[in-house]
């Protein structure tokens, strides 16, 4: 009896399960990976990070293209393709965008009861008025009325 007679090959499994183990194994490392990146600590948002408040010109511009949004808004729902309350919901929107892109202020993302605690009560009192005309069930607001509050809003910006 010879000694190769008695040794094993190195691998007497088959390829397929050598190749499973190594699809688990980069499986389970980018998983590991993954969370990592998920958990990792965020760049702190500072000052010096921020894009520079919108001033003169091109606050004007802001101003002149909200002001053309909601003119729009204010034609859709003349023409019929949107209700009153899509009609407050989008003013109340386009406001929210307005003081964000103006100000960074996070206001499309705030509640109403957050936006109290804000800096802004122009904002506040805009959205608190829409507020019944965008979730009541009977849409009983004036179209025309909303959409001049909108314009006075942006208007009056700083």
């Amino acid at each position: 009896m010879l000694v190769a007679d008695i040794l094993n090959p190195p691998i007497q499994y088959d390829l397929i399960w050598l190749i499973i183990g190594c699809f688990l194994a980069v499986l389970i490392l980018s998983w590991y990976g993954f969370v990592f990146w998920l958990t990792r600590r965020k760049q702190l948002k500072s000052l010096a990070s921020l894009k520079p408040l919108p001033a003169g010109l091109e606050l004007d511009q802001l101003k002149a293209k909200y002001l053309r949004l909601i003119d729009e808004c204010y034609q859709r729902h003349q023409r019929g393709e949107i209700n009153l309350r899509t009609l407050h919901r989008d003013l109340s929107i386009l406001a929210r965008y307005f003081v964000f892109e103006a100000r960074h202020f996070p206001a499309p993302i705030l509640t109403l009861a957050d936006l109290k605690l804000g800096p802004y009560p122009l904002l506040t009192r805009l959205i608190a008025a829409y507020y019944p005309e965008e979730f009541a069930a009977i849409g009983n607001g004036q179209a025309a009325t909303a959409v001049e509050a909108a314009k006075g809003f942006v208007q009056q910006w700083f």
